[in-house]
């Protein structure tokens, strides 16, 4: 079990990454929209000081630090779902996680956005209420491609 957990946290770590490369590659490209970063940082202090659903979370004052408050929380979460991941995976399939599942599990993971961060920062369910319009594809396809990584890293490094 602890090597899973280990592999885990690193498989969500590196997926992390697959995501944000490509996350930036489609923003570019005009197909996404992203959330500010700092907003993620903001809500993370909100939650820490007790105060976990804002109506507009643009509307709380920005603090210093939001960006590595935000950057840690980030790799923190999927390094979390990479370890969810693995234990998910080293259950169903006897210790083989695969490519597909990864991909699977990473569509799974939206929703903690939309069900959870996004209806809590004010921007409703599946961030209907968003001002960028492009909130629900943008999540659907970073976690795709963070379930890309974790399939990747399944793949060339198993359990």
């Amino acid at each position: 079990m602890s090597a899973a957990v280990g592999w885990g946290a690193l498989s969500g770590v590196l997926a992390t990454l697959v995501m944000d490369a490509s996350a930036g590659f489609l923003k570019k490209a005009g197909i996404t929209v992203g959330l500010d970063p700092p907003l993620l940082g903001r809500w993370i202090r909100s939650i820490a000081r007790m105060h976990p659903v804002q109506a507009d979370i643009r509307a709380v004052p920005s603090e210093p630090g939001e960006m590595p408050v935000a950057f840690t929380a980030h790799y923190l979460i999927g390094a979390t779902f990479g370890v969810l991941f693995s234990l998910v995976a080293h259950d169903l399939s006897g210790g083989a996680a695969r490519f597909g599942g990864g991909v699977v599990f990473g569509l799974a993971t939206n929703a903690a956005p939309w069900f959870l961060m996004f209806p809590a920062m004010g921007f409703g369910f599946f961030g209907t209420r968003a001002p960028e319009r492009k909130l629900f594809l943008t999540s659907a396809l970073n976690h795709a491609m963070f379930g890309v990584g974790l399939g990747l890293f399944a793949q060339v490094f198993p359990l």
